[in-house]
């Protein structure tokens, strides 16, 4: 049964759970976002329709849970493998907090595109490049819910495609 560290309001950890009580008891944890660029635009994955939670929405390049133990940078590198088949360097763009009724704090971290991208099966469905002028065309688009405060941390002055 995978485990997940709980934390609190200051991110540090205080526990472990399963996923299922993390959610069932909506309890804080971690979650990692990555953002592969590549000529100046952002690659946004869509998410297999084989996804549990929310399939076929938009997401940032990879994402996912930080297991119990785990560091957030070697996280976001496993999503970026797992996800994208990406082994690149990463560096952190922001650490914040997405609390829609359930606290979790978000490690942001982009990366360069430098190879070719194999996408999981099971969990990425394609994808699209946009550049930060062309963010506008999400609010026709469905949009998993941490991908817009993502996008407003890279791209701060486009208002990262926010809804209006």
């Amino acid at each position: 049964m995978e485990q997940m560290d709980v934390i609190d309001a200051q991110g540090r950890v205080v526990g472990r759970a399963s996923r299922e009580e993390v959610y069932g008891q909506k309890l804080p944890h971690r979650i990692v976002h990555v953002m592969v660029e590549h000529d100046g635009k952002v690659f946004l994955q869509r998410r297999s329709l084989q996804m549990k939670f929310m399939p076929g929405h938009l997401c940032t390049s990879a994402g996912g849970h930080v297991d119990a133990g785990e560091a957030p940078l070697d996280a976001a590198q496993r999503e970026l493998r797992e996800e994208l088949g990406l082994d690149s360097p990463l560096s952190l763009v922001a650490e914040f907090v997405f609390d829609d009724g359930h606290h979790r704090r978000i490690f942001l971290y982009r990366t360069r595109l430098d190879g070719a991208m194999r996408f999981s099966e099971r969990e990425v469905g394609g994808g699209l490049f946009l550049a930060p002028e062309e963010l506008g065309r999400l609010r026709d688009e469905p949009c998993h819910p941490q991908l817009l405060p993502c996008l407003e941390q890279m791209f701060p002055l486009s208002g990262g495609g926010a809804r209006p």
